[in-house]
């Protein structure tokens, strides 16, 4: 059932089997996987079915440190969680990226990949993609591409990524709406677990929401699933027995956060470029089980020059666009009808925040105030340019011309304890401490990036036949790219062996706690370059799989 915490009519406390904060992909994932149990699941959920400015300032940070962090536009609170705002991106890790690296600190996940990928499968059927794709080491299977980039060097490989249809914040209304034992409890704000006296369970998890109710949900297993800067922020301000801190004694808590920055590596010119954005932007996008390359560094090239992983993206910068096809672009934005819902303001500001940086073709947003009807006159009167327009689209050429191409790149972070979340000073409206994010990127970070945005941007440019020119940061050491973040927030509750090196064990369970487990890429010991959910999606699976035999154990 679907319950909302405004409503007054909805009970105050709750008793469950399993507690679950969040309902975002990880969240959504575990509780779907109970649906046909006789277990007791009840999901808390900050948000409603919409984004809300109120509830969103509860997001809201101190910024600190170097990089300017702002928790505030990077994430969501409403179903489907940040999910709202993916580009749908799903791809594998890899096995480098899991295994110990003697160049990378404190690098190497305890459950190892082959672990890992036994929950592939499933995760695949969760995020809609095909099963008839082979799932291989750090992507999916590329031998139906066209249009190959000619890479050479064994530097670097192609990655291939499915984009998944699913949209965590309806795909499973119906579900939990229908459902006898999953309550999906809407603008409810866990606020602290409290612990028993010995400090070894959770006993109670309290609520509340910001018309001042206030409530207790009591329940055999917890998980937090609030996402990698708020399930940091949860443990830290459970602090009643713990005086540190839920699952804190060797301060570990909110340590090592990592995100995957971007910057702009510099520029390829001359050349056939067409030939270099073709194989990246292909006609795969527009297929039904959509599917793109991204260009990578090889697991040789990582070992042999001891670098982080990464992967680079060509983005066409256009010189000019023919004012018919500028107009039929108008005119086709125009008919995309935009969010009429109360949280479209908030989305659409964090989204704005997190595409900063990213070079656009010609823009197709129609300008303020034109009327379709003048959109279409101009289409009319420059018939010729759509018309030469569709005769290189059927010739597979560009349909504008280009400048140049852009080369972004996207970087591994290390683990690196002196970058962390804690809590502030000031206080919420409900009371909590806010976060402070004091996210750090280490010096042998920058060293890797300089040389794997040479090795993307000469790679290009031999392909294409081009000339790579770099931005001023690749070659001055001195020099520090601006770099912004992608709101892959990981590692600050990570998966470990031992206590004193983490947060959880390879189960997901909290060190130290029976009942207390966390849901997320916040467990990620290392985070490669891949887009974070598909492996989310699969450790969810895991750690649903070992609460379900957990429960039937104790029940019999």
């Amino acid at each position: 059932m679907i319950l909302d915490y405004l409503d007054p009519s909805a009970p105050d406390d709750y008793q469950c089997d399993v507690c679950i904060i969040g309902a975002g992909p990880a969240g959504i994932t575990i509780a779907s996987a109970f649906a046909d149990s006789r277990f007791r699941v009840c999901v808390i959920e900050s948000g409603g079915f919409d984004s809300d400015s109120m509830t969103h300032a509860l997001s809201e940070g101190d910024p600190v440190g170097p990089m300017g962090f702002d928790p505030a536009m990077c994430r969501l609170r409403a179903v489907g969680g940040s999910s709202r705002l993916w580009g749908g991106g799903c791809v594998p890790l890899a096995r480098l990226d899991v295994s110990p690296r003697d160049w990378v600190p404190a690098s190497g996940w305890p459950i190892g990949f082959d672990e890992l990928a036994q929950w592939w499968g499933r995760a695949r059927a969760i995020l809609g993609i095909p099963a008839g794709q082979t799932i291989g080491d750090g992507g999916f299977d590329h031998s139906r591409f066209t249009h190959a980039l000619p890479l050479r060097t064994g530097s670097t490989v192609d990655r291939v990524c499915y984009i998944s249809p699913v949209k965590f914040q309806t795909r499973y209304r119906e579900l939990f709406g229908e459902s006898a034992n999953i309550t999906l409890l809407l603008h409810a704000t866990l606020t602290k677990l409290v612990a028993n006296t010995g400090g070894s369970r959770v006993q109670d998890g309290c609520i509340g929401n910001l018309a001042g109710r206030r409530g207790i949900v009591r329940a055999r297993h917890y998980v937090l699933a609030g996402g990698g800067i708020e399930n940091a922020r949860l443990l830290l301000a459970s602090d009643g027995i713990h005086p540190a801190g839920m699952g804190n004694r060797h301060d570990q808590v909110g340590r090592h956060f990592m995100d995957h920055p971007r910057c702009v590596a510099g520029k390829v010119v001359d050349g056939d470029l067409h030939a270099l954005l073709r194989p990246y932007n292909s006609s795969e996008l527009r297929k039904e089980f959509p599917r793109y390359r991204e260009l990578a560094l090889s697991d040789d090239v990582q070992r042999e020059q001891r670098l982080l992983n990464a992967r680079a993206r060509p983005y066409p910068v256009t010189a000019s666009t023919p004012a018919g096809l500028q107009a039929l672009r108008e005119l086709r934005a125009s008919f995309r009808q935009p969010a009429n819902d109360a949280g479209a303001g908030v989305e659409t500001i964090v989204q704005r925040a997190l595409d900063a940086g990213i070079p656009a073709a010609a823009g197709c947003a129609p300008a303020a105030g034109v009327r379709r009807g003048r959109l279409l006159l101009r289409v009319g009167m420059n018939a010729g340019h759509v018309a030469r327009a569709m005769t290189r689209r059927l010739r597979s050429r560009p349909l504008d011309t280009y400048r140049h191409v852009a080369l972004m790149t996207y970087f591994e972070q290390s683990p690196n304890p002196d970058s962390r979340v804690t809590l502030a000073d000031t206080r919420d409206a409900l009371g909590m401490r806010r976060v402070r994010v004091d996210w750090r990127v280490a010096e042998l970070d920058y060293a890797s990036y300089r040389v794997a945005a040479g090795i993307f941007g000469e790679e290009a440019a031999r392909a294409c036949g081009g000339r790579f020119e770099p931005e001023p940061w690749v070659r001055d050491p001195a020099l520090q790219p601006a770099l912004v973040g992608t709101a892959h927030h990981l590692g600050t509750t990570r998966m470990s062996g031992r206590a004193e090196d983490g947060v959880v064990d390879p189960d997901c369970r909290v060190h130290g706690m029976e009942n207390l487990h966390v849901a997320g890429s916040s467990v990620f010991p290392t985070g490669g370059w891949a887009f974070p959910t598909f492996t989310i999606v699969a450790l969810a699976l895991r750690l649903s799989d070992r609460l379900r035999r957990g429960l039937a154990i104790a029940g019999a």
